[in-house]
């Protein structure tokens, strides 16, 4: 039996959960550049791709996105040792994705501010790895998924890892405030066979959001962590001393975010310190190891198996 498959993967930022609703919460809150990261990622959102993709390349040309890894490719099966004969691919892709522009229409008290950069309507591209590919036949070298059983062929291993691009990132650091450069991301798929069954292995970073696609069907999705509210600073600092029952002795300053205790921070600060430059597509080049583990890259959640 011949067979024609798809397979693939979407990134995006889909913005929720979000502590944000109001654009003055940035001029009044403390870190500034906290509330102003989450303005961004909210105005500058996606929405979620489809249950149903069948069409990769046209939705790749839509820019929606913030990476994207696509396969179609032909099997052969024995309809009798259900044991694979013949493997092609036909069409394989991966993209670093896009950064919107800014929908001031959604923060309209935005209108006024002094950062010209929100009134830009280009779509700016975003950045992946020299590391980023779709692997057929073989494990990527940067695989995060090792509990795999000897028995079952390696048919299709993408991994692309990816970040919003130099435009992105400046804005960040020169407009934003941020102490940090945009970090690393990254999403993995592998595709197996064994004895006549496909199963779909997915592991990625714990932002943005991710889905895995098998013959255009969305196979999993990966929710991005965030916050839905921002933890504040004690009022009288955890060093002076608090005599019992002094009143408003556990009290917290609404105005004083306590940046450490977001869940979002893990994220905001993997990438490398604003004091110096952003760390180099180049320096990536033959790097080793699980992705999971590089330098200025984002973590993982779980990872997942599924037949399909």
């Amino acid at each position: 039996m011949l067979r024609e498959i798809k397979v693939g993967t979407v990134s995006w930022i889909d913005g929720r959960p979000n502590p944000m609703w109001s654009a003055a919460q940035a001029a009044a809150l403390e870190p500034e550049w906290i509330p102003k990261t989450y303005l961004g990622l909210a105005a500058t959102s996606n929405p979620a791709p489809p249950d149903s993709l069948s069409d990769f390349p046209g939705y790749q040309r839509a820019k929606n996105f913030r990476s994207l890894t696509y396969c179609r490719f032909q099997v052969e099966v024995d309809d009798t040792t259900r044991q694979l004969t013949s493997f092609r691919v036909l069409e394989a892709a991966h993209d670093g994705g896009w950064t919107p522009p800014f929908r001031m229409r959604d923060w309209p008290s935005t209108t006024f501010a002094f950062d010209t950069s929100i009134y830009s309507f280009t779509w700016y591209q975003g950045e992946y790895s020299p590391l980023s590919l779709v692997n057929t036949q073989h494990r990527h070298a940067n695989t995060t998924i090792s509990s795999v059983p000897q028995n079952e062929t390696v048919l299709v291993n993408s991994l692309i890892k990816f970040r919003a691009g130099s435009h992105t990132d400046n804005i960040g650091i020169n407009h934003v405030g941020s102490p940090y450069h945009v970090p690393w991301v990254w999403c993995e798929l592998l595709l197996t066979f064994a004895q006549g069954t496909f199963k779909m292995y997915g592991h990625a970073s714990i932002f943005p959001s991710h889905a895995w696609y098998f013959d255009a069907n969305k196979v999993n999705v990966q929710p991005e962590i965030g916050d839905a509210s921002f933890p504040s600073n004690p009022l009288i600092p955890t060093w002076v001393p608090r005599p019992p029952g002094v009143p408003f002795g556990t009290a917290t300053n609404p105005f004083s975010i306590n940046e450490r205790a977001l869940r979002m921070y893990p994220i905001l600060s993997a990438g490398a310190s604003a004091t110096g430059p952003q760390t180099p597509l180049a320096g990536d080049a033959g790097r080793a190891g699980a992705v999971d583990s590089h330098p200025n890259t984002a973590s993982g959640g779980n990872v997942w198996s599924k037949a399909v």
